[in-house]
């Protein structure tokens, strides 16, 4: 599903938040289940409207699903492309060792691990924010490089690697 389609929005990395809103309440109240129960075609696809508009909405309202998105429309896979610097990796070992010492019981280490993990993800998020901003302005006049969509892919990849590391620290472990 092309979330941006479903509210007939142009695809960008950034997007008006209280528009996206407006037009997902008029869905909500337009294809709401409730107001369809007479017709048992026309609860059905009630449902179906409900359940892509809260999936769309979802996809978009979150900086980075609405990145990934973005990627996807571009034929960029983040799932399948490890596009991660060798710098940020090596960072990260030293960052998981000291999350393994935390999850051994080291105060300290837990301290430091949780201050060094909100410095990457603001970090991430600047930059991110930044690169998108002039991304979108630059594409329209000449459409977005693959430069830039790979900077970007880099950069989800960044966020869901620390965000792995932060459910390592919270004792949470991914299947």
């Amino acid at each position: 599903m092309n979330p941006f389609a479903f509210f007939d929005l142009e695809p960008r990395f950034n997007i008006d938040s209280q528009a996206l809103r407006k037009q997902f309440l008029a869905n909500q109240r337009k294809w709401h289940p409730d107001f369809h129960a007479g017709s048992p075609d026309m609860h059905r696809q009630a449902v179906e409207q409900t359940a892509a508009n809260n999936q769309a909405y979802a996809l978009l309202s979150d900086t980075y699903s609405r990145v990934k998105c973005m990627l996807a429309l571009h034929g960029i896979n983040t799932e399948q492309e490890q596009l991660l610097p060798g710098d940020f990796l090596m960072e990260m070992m030293d960052l998981n060792d000291l999350i393994e010492e935390a999850i051994s019981g080291n105060t300290n280490s837990r301290e430091e691990a949780e201050n060094q993990l909100g410095q990457y993800f603001h970090e991430n998020e600047k930059v991110l924010l930044v690169l998108t901003e002039s991304a979108d302005l630059s594409a329209v006049h000449h459409g977005y490089s693959q430069e830039i969509l790979r900077e970007a892919a880099a950069l989800y990849q960044k966020h869901r690697y620390l965000s792995r590391l932060r459910k390592n620290l919270s004792g949470i472990t991914e299947l």
